[in-house]
């Protein structure tokens, strides 16, 4: 990807040739994402400059990652919200969604892309616990509008994970009964619509969700297991298969598991390593993309800039 970068300034044909959207989409095939030669770097830095305005204390970005964008929301005690292309430096800045009056107990954002439509989606998630209610206020990226989304979640649930999980185009939570029992509530981007998963693994222990080669898996994990099921047939709750048990020797639980292809499971999880941090810190997935913005616009109402532009440099210094 470096040496992709690297040859756009060459020439103007070159660097014409390269941000051509085929180009990018040929890319991709061509050059698949390599998982099994991620290299995890122990540091390096990205300078934020903190445009001069801001001077509240109440400084934090939240980044979201789907398919080599980024969604970043910047609150000085209101939102700011972009999706951009690190690699290519473009950016799009979203409207403000309409508030929700009523409070409620957990916000969280997600960014997801539905691969019928070719559309990447925003998601900002109330959850009300004490009505057993979920409004969900949608996003189209590339258009100018929000809409809002509510379903009432099943009464006997006692909780509702605060993270979804993304995968085959839908949203993903755990849920819990008042035993304990745990279920899966989903968000098609497709169809807009809630469907709730009763048929859950049995196990002991914290519970994750997975995307393990292409298919949708379920996990439960701690101090003496790691156990992963995978359903083989999405959406068929009988169709859980378990596909991999860990035992863990140690006290301290996995902080990551991987997979090669030649059918190993690496655990990740000791030594601890001491990390100094200045802040607070967020850990983000992210595979390089060279698709361009302008393919992802729906409309003329939506403008493309470059944080390379010194017309956008100002800009980003003197947001009000």
């Amino acid at each position: 990807m470096k040496s992709v970068l690297i040859c756009r300034c060459v020439c103007k044909y070159w660097n014409t040739l390269i941000s051509d959207p085929n180009f990018a989409n040929l890319f991709e095939v061509l050059e698949p994402n390599n998982s099994s030669s991620t290299k995890l770097h122990p540091k390096f830095e990205i300078p934020l400059p903190i445009p001069k305005s801001f001077q509240s204390e109440r400084v934090y970005v939240n980044v979201n990652s789907c398919n080599g964008l980024f969604h970043m929301r910047w609150s000085i005690d209101r939102d700011i919200s972009f999706v951009c292309n690190p690699i290519t430096g473009e950016f799009i800045r979203l409207p403000k969604h309409p508030p929700i009056l009523t409070p409620c107990q957990q916000i969280s954002w997600r960014f997801g892309f539905h691969p019928k439509t070719n559309q990447y989606k925003i998601m900002r998630i109330h959850i009300f616990k004490h009505d057993h209610r979920i409004v969900v206020q949608m996003h189209t990226v590339g258009t100018s509008t929000w809409i809002n989304i509510e379903v009432d979640y099943p009464k006997h649930l006692r909780y509702v994970s605060e993270h979804p999980y993304y995968f085959n185009g839908a949203l993903h939570w755990i849920g819990r009964d008042v035993d304990r029992n745990a279920s899966i509530w989903t968000f098609n981007f497709d169809t807009e619509q809630f469907q709730f998963f009763s048929n859950t693994p049995t196990g002991q222990g914290r519970e994750a969700m997975a995307d393990f080669r292409g298919s949708f898996c379920f996990m439960y994990f701690n101090e003496l297991l790691v156990s992963m099921w995978m359903m083989e047939r999405y959406g068929v709750g009988e169709s859980w298969t378990p596909i991999f048990e860990y035992s863990i020797t140690t006290s301290q639980l996995p902080s990551c598991i991987a997979y090669h292809e030649n059918q190993e499971f690496w655990i990740f999880g000791t030594p601890w390593h001491d990390v100094e941090v200045h802040g607070k810190f967020q850990m983000i997935h992210h595979v390089p993309t060279l698709i361009p913005l302008k393919n992802i616009i729906i409309g003329d109402n939506v403008e493309v800039q470059n944080i390379y532009s010194l017309d956008n440099l100002y800009l980003l210094d003197n947001l009000n």
